[in-house]
């Protein structure tokens, strides 16, 4: 497994000098070093977790999304969704999983999942772009958290603004 800290420290349970550096300067956060010291005890009972990258997370008041390797999502949900559950309930709070790389519209499908996204429309003005996610107003009920939430966290990932618009 590959988290933002180093396997002795996960393992020790202790920051090595290097890593406490990290959190000193910023490169990691808190919640990073909170999330893999939680998964490093997840993959203790999951196998499939010796395979997962994880890159790094993002908290948007109350929603917390887990910025995962290509390909790693299935991973880290587990059947029937127990490995996420259990994480879940270990952080106390509602967690999204999205893949590093993948295009906008992807990231964006699998932080709303089950909401279905209608497509991305940017507005060029002239203090900035500005980035509208339509999605079907029957949807509303399906996002996982409020839409300012939403909206929050989307920016925080992309540093663009999003609006999320009900059609």
């Amino acid at each position: 497994m590959q988290t933002p800290i180093c396997k002795i420290c996960l393992k020790s349970g202790i920051l090595c000098q290097g890593c406490s550096q990290k959190l000193k300067e910023g490169k990691i956060s808190k919640l990073e070093l909170n999330i893999s010291l939680a998964l490093f005890e997840l993959s203790k009972k999951h196998k499939e977790l010796d395979q997962l990258i994880f890159k790094r997370a993002v908290d948007s008041d109350g929603l917390i999304i887990l910025v995962v390797g290509a390909g790693q999502i299935p991973l880290l949900i587990g059947r029937r969704g127990r490995i996420v559950q259990e994480l879940e309930n270990i952080l106390k709070s509602k967690v999204r999983i999205v893949e590093e790389g993948s295009t906008e519209k992807k990231l964006i499908q699998d932080l709303l999942t089950p909401a279905d996204v209608l497509g991305i429309n940017i507005l060029y003005t002239k203090s900035g772009d500005e980035y509208r996610v339509r999605v079907p107003r029957q949807h509303m009920r399906r996002l996982p958290k409020n839409k300012e939430k939403l909206e929050a966290a989307l920016s925080k990932l992309t540093n663009k603004n999003y609006t999320i618009i009900f059609e």
